[in-house]
């Protein structure tokens, strides 16, 4: 389609709030409250014409399911959205990463990441030879589905070599149901962290498989385990666990409520050269693990606090501090003296400041002061618009206690 074509063949969404500037510094959402419903219905998906009492605004996909009522495609309103566009833009993400030395001495990466890199409402991630695509709501899945196969051809062009994607549907109701595409392992993959070893369920693990955000916290704790004891709550398959152990942990305990998970940590162990048997894999609650730690006396030099997202949404984001106060208290309560707690936060309602404030909490209803070592969040795999403070969800302190 031409820019003239665009123009005029597009239908016009209107804002009712200033959000020009916003979205020229690279905020990529626009929510319902912002702008007007359109004179007629258009379907999730339909790529629109944004703008203002000045005139136009960008190129975008509308949703009307979804609070996010309007996604920025491009920031020119009659921008080409065409398969060169698609292709030209999931090329340059691949690329970013195939170039990566941080990502040299792994074959799990995030290879797309939505808005952060111009392609709102997809991700994509490789593990191995394998991508799993989710998309972020019915709009998103209506618009990237069909261009999935075009996609994986750029990510190939790019010079990484996939051999089937797992389609995920979208995240919420109305994405359709997963499928492959290409050839996709029945059972799990093994992907490697340097000499770290994990198997991956691309088809049913949590997020897509495994949590590729937090390998550089991973290297970090590693780097701070050698002849420590590490308890890792909310282990899943053991990320933090395994890597403790190849940094020399005398030994690591692993709590996970799943007891599928637990058991999977074992095998990663032993995938990685490491001997189960060393090692302590609980499941249970990690809230009710702490509560009989404390009450047992025990304690460990390196506590790692990573849940899974309390906030799913801004209206849960009061309940969800007070959890995030409670766990990061308890958790505090078993760290030896002069040892490290790593707490994260995975939900984009939680700010970095927010978990901050908890840290602080923690350390003053249990008069024992911390000293922030480290803050930090995902890899460079998922990068962060400047312009958009939500693309940035994790968040991961690591603190000294006294």
């Amino acid at each position: 389609m031409s820019r003239s074509a665009a123009r005029l063949t597009r239908p016009a969404v209107r804002l009712t709030k200033p959000l020009r500037d916003a979205i020229a510094a690279g905020h990529p959402w626009v929510y319902d409250r912002a702008v007007a419903a359109p004179p007629t219905a258009l379907a999730p998906g339909t790529v629109v014409r944004l703008v203002d009492d000045r005139g136009a605004v960008a190129t975008a996909l509308w949703d009307p399911t979804s609070p996010i009522r309007v996604r920025i495609l491009d920031r020119d309103a009659d921008a080409t959205i065409d398969d060169a566009w698609v292709a030209g833009r999931v090329r340059a993400a691949a690329a970013a990463r195939v170039g990566d030395p941080l990502l040299a001495d792994s074959d799990g990466w995030r290879l797309v990441h939505g808005e952060n890199d111009g392609l709102p409402g997809l991700t994509l991630d490789r593990y191995g030879a394998t991508a799993v695509a989710v998309f972020d709501g019915v709009a998103a899945a209506a618009w990237w589905r069909p261009r999935l196969a075009l996609v994986v051809d750029a990510v190939r062009d790019a010079g990484v070599d996939l051999a089937g994607t797992w389609i995920r549907g979208a995240r919420g109701d109305g994405g359709g149901a997963a499928e492959a595409l290409g050839a996709v392992p029945d059972g799990v993959i093994e992907i490697h962290e340097g000499a770290a070893r994990f198997e991956v369920d691309v088809r049913a693990g949590q997020k897509t498989g495994f949590f590729l955000d937090q390998r550089p916290n991973r290297a970090l704790v590693a780097a701070h385990a050698a002849g420590a004891t590490v308890l890792n709550l909310f282990a899943y398959t053991g990320g933090f666990s395994v890597h403790a152990a190849l940094g020399g942990a005398q030994r690591v305990t692993s709590v996970d409520l799943s007891a599928p998970a637990v058991a999977a940590i074992g095998r990663n162990l032993a995938r990685s050269g490491v001997d189960p048997a060393g090692h302590e894999q609980v499941a249970i609650d990690a809230f009710a693990f702490l509560e009989q730690a404390a009450a047992q006396g025990r304690r460990w030099d390196v506590v790692i606090v990573d849940p899974p997202s309390f906030a799913p949404s801004e209206q849960a984001r009061a309940k969800a501090l007070r959890a995030y106060a409670r766990l990061n208290e308890l958790a505090l309560a078993v760290v030896e003296p002069q040892g490290l707690l790593a707490s994260a936060s995975c939900s984009s309602h939680v700010s970095e400041a927010d978990l901050l404030a908890v840290l602080a909490q923690a350390s003053a209803r249990s008069g024992r002061p911390l000293r922030l070592r480290f803050i930090g969040g995902a890899g460079s795999d998922h990068p962060v618009l400047p312009g958009f403070p939500e693309g940035r969800y994790l968040s991961f302190l690591l603190a000294a206690a006294a």
